[in-house]
């Protein structure tokens, strides 16, 4: 693990998809403003002392900060980057040309949609990337027929056979082998409906993925659910996609990964999924770095497998986007998504909730998100064994 914290290569990738990510989420925010008539105080990229800064004719502060893991928007009216309303600021403009421009006054509706589109535009970067990288590579897939099922396992327990071709697994449609590892990866212990072709009719099975150990990317050892089927060797079918066919695909995988994070967020809940799988910064951080910096396999595929690694970090970032923009819609203040919880309230009664019930309502959002990132910073550092380290020497 400190031989990754000291490679630059991890430190240049990691802030490099996360600067995009930013951007991107933040730029949402801003364009819908500027369309809605709210007026913008700064854009940051990062936090800190300031590194880089410039005001546009609009009066918007462009600035990029020392730390860039993270960002804002700050609109007209707020007293902070979590967009707290600035109640003084707002009190001390009376006059109706004072008071243009400033968020908090705005219409409901409008602070909603200005809200809502940091997360939506997260969600957009990864349809727009994974649309282009359709058209421009194609795609490979396996198909979802089986070959052979292991005996003793989940998938012989609920009844599959060799020759079964699945055609949907937990309610989606399956195009490929990988499509079925997604679905069964974080559905250990929760029962799981299949529906396969056998013989020209369609059955459905009912099955309960077990857990297992596996080795991932990293070279460390993860839990996750596995049915117990394979497919055949070396079949494998290419795909090319023109623009409507690659928007649609997009559009699906992308719908695809938010309800696999849901569905995996609520087993989490319901104690049933597997807290290997739920990684923190410094997973995340080691991932980015992975994919920035794996090696070329000679002199002269050096300049390819560096363009090749752009390309994966760019596809981690539309990965990584989606959950980004799906954890700010969590309906917990400080987030977006408790924002919008807000306004619910205020169009449901007509007038918005107290100063004093949104400042508690921030400062419990606070603790929920630091106490998540604690969890999942020291999920990682189980899951990078420094704890077994430690035990070791005491041992």
């Amino acid at each position: 693990m400190q031989a990754i914290l000291n490679t630059p290569g991890f430190v240049f990738s990691f802030v490099f998809v996360f600067t995009l990510i930013v951007f991107v989420h933040e730029m949402g925010h801003f364009l819908a403003a500027r369309a809605l008539g709210a007026k913008v105080d700064v854009f940051s990229i990062g936090f800190g002392k300031r590194l880089f800064q410039r005001t546009d004719r609009y009066g918007t502060l462009w600035q990029i900060s020392l730390f860039p893991v993270g960002g804002f928007v700050k609109f007209a009216g707020d007293a902070d980057a979590a967009s707290v309303p600035d109640t003084k600021a707002i009190a001390a403009a009376p006059d109706t040309e004072d008071q243009e421009g400033i968020f908090h006054l705005l219409p409901v509706w409008r602070r909603a949609i200005i809200v809502a589109a940091g997360p939506l535009m997260n969600f957009l970067f990864a349809i727009i990337i994974f649309s282009a990288l359709l058209m421009s590579f194609g795609s490979a897939r396996i198909p979802a027929k089986i070959d052979n099922v292991t005996p003793d396992s989940p998938a012989a327990a609920a009844g599959f056979m060799p020759g079964d071709v699945i055609i949907k697994a937990d309610g989606r449609k399956v195009n490929s082998f990988s499509d079925v590892a997604a679905i069964v990866s974080i559905a250990a212990n929760e029962p799981v409906d299949f529906i396969v072709e056998r013989g020209g009719e369609q059955t459905t099975l009912h099955a309960v993925p077990g857990l297992v150990e596996q080795t991932d990317p990293l070279g460390n050892t993860i839990r996750i659910g596995f049915l117990g089927i394979s497919s055949a060797t070396g079949v494998v079918q290419f795909q090319r996609y023109g623009p409507g066919q690659a928007v649609v695909a997009a559009t699906a995988k992308t719908w695809n990964s938010i309800t696999d994070q849901l569905k995996f967020m609520g087993r989490l809940l319901r104690g049933r999924g597997s807290v290997d799988m739920l990684g923190g910064p410094l997973r995340i951080f080691a991932y980015t770095g992975a994919v920035g910096t794996a090696p070329a396999a000679d002199v002269q595929s050096a300049p390819m497998s560096l363009a090749m690694r752009v390309v994966n970090l760019i596809n981690l970032a539309a990965l990584l986007s989606v959950a980004i923009g799906l954890v700010n819609l969590l309906p917990v203040p400080v987030l977006d998504g408790g924002h919008l919880l807000y306004y619910a309230f205020e169009a449901g009664t007509g007038k918005p909730l107290s100063d004093n019930l949104q400042l508690v309502g921030f400062k419990v959002g606070l603790a929920l998100i630091l106490s998540l990132m604690v969890f999942a910073t020291l999920n990682d550092l189980r899951y990078f064994g420094l704890f077994d380290s430690i035990s070791r020497l005491f041992s």
